[in-house]
């Protein structure tokens, strides 16, 4: 539950498609950081995520209208498989006394979106 949470999070910073229509189940995100997430506070660490990573450095964002906070942390950039140039890091998210974070594998496509690396099936 923790690893769902946790790459919710990071989908929900670097892509900002949470979409109501889906028909998810999304329950398991009561009472987690998620939950205290405007739409303002996912546009922000959006932003702040793919400048990170396009740039290879660490970032930090933060919301002084809501307090919601940040922080990317770039562990390390490695080919994966026939991906190069991915990067791997660890996201913290901090909103309404509630925080959550975990460390990810992330690859740049050919249209400039970073998109969690998924090992291939085996």
């Amino acid at each position: 539950m923790r690893r769902q949470l946790l790459t919710c999070l990071a989908s929900v910073l670097l892509l900002a498609i949470a979409s109501p229509a889906l028909a998810f189940n999304y329950g398991f995100l009561r009472q987690s950081v998620l939950e205290k997430l405007t739409k303002e506070d996912v546009e922000i660490g959006t932003r702040a995520t793919r400048e990170a990573l396009d740039n290879g450095e660490d970032g930090e964002w933060s919301n002084p209208a809501t307090g919601a906070s940040g922080t990317i942390r770039i562990l390390g950039t490695m080919d994966v498989g026939t991906q190069t140039g991915c990067r791997r890091v660890r996201l913290e998210v901090t909103a309404g006394r509630r925080s959550g974070g975990g460390n990810y594998t992330l690859c740049k496509t050919r249209s400039g979106a970073w998109n969690f690396y998924s090992p291939p099936p085996r």
